[in-house]
């Protein structure tokens, strides 16, 4: 699987043959408070939709914080988070990155661009960053969480196209601590709805896709950048 990262906007643009993790361009109602403005990303999956964004469980920037969905609005800085490119897969193993990277992930992914998506309510830096179980190799219904940020594999994501879909283009995010190359584990969505309480955590699986290739929807994600436009503070 080849990861064709773009740039746009200032921010990854999680892009595929036809699709990717990204945007073209930047929704009308995007996802940020006015504080963490242009510089933040509003994450979102195929399954429910650009409404539906990350968010930090309560807000709150704590490790092992889990990490849901919920209704985007720009009073929430809850769902402010910053995509900070890390370069290419490669290159942070070769510089000496061990930790972060494996040679197997390495030589898999290696000119992907690697990426952490860092909690920064009102644009302020946490230093944490979505993430699964920091320091293990990860596993099929992992969670996802907020671990420090550049401390190892499994804050780590790359993005690999799936297809477009209004517009926007589509892609599966896999996470660095993966260690199945023909199946790896990447950002899914459970069983369940974003209103649902409490809301389900987001986790990691094996990339599905049915009969004619198309990849699950909980499995596809999108993203854009600045402020919410529209929906107003919950």
């Amino acid at each position: 699987m080849s990861l064709k990262a773009k740039i746009a906007a200032g921010a990854a643009t999680f892009a595929m043959a036809g699709g990717g993790l990204g945007t073209v361009g930047t929704l009308s109602a995007s996802a940020a408070t006015p504080p963490c403005g242009t510089e933040c990303v509003a994450i979102s999956t195929l399954k429910f939709g650009p409404s539906f964004i990350l968010e930090t469980s309560q807000g709150t920037a704590a490790t092992g914080q889990e990490v849901i969905l919920s209704i985007a609005s720009n009073g929430d800085p809850g769902e402010d988070f910053v995509a900070n490119n890390l370069g290419l897969v490669r290159k942070l193993y070769t510089m000496g990155r061990q930790r972060l990277i494996t040679a197997q992930f390495a030589k898999a992914y290696a000119n992907d661009v690697a990426w952490e998506y860092e909690y920064a309510p009102l644009g302020v830096p946490s230093h944490l960053c979505a993430s699964t179980w920091p320091g293990q190799v990860a596993q099929p219904g992992y969670e996802v969480r907020l671990e420090p940020c550049g401390e190892y594999s499994n804050s780590i994501w790359v993005s690999a196209p799936t297809e477009t879909y209004n517009k926007l283009q589509y892609g599966v995010a896999i996470n660095g601590a993966t260690n199945n190359f023909s199946d790896p584990l990447v950002l899914t969505y459970p069983a369940g709805y974003p209103t649902d309480t409490p809301s389900p955590t987001v986790i990691v699986e094996p990339e599905n896709a049915y009969v004619g290739g198309t990849v699950f929807d909980d499995q596809q994600w999108t993203y854009s950048t600045g402020t919410v436009n529209s929906n107003p503070p919950r």
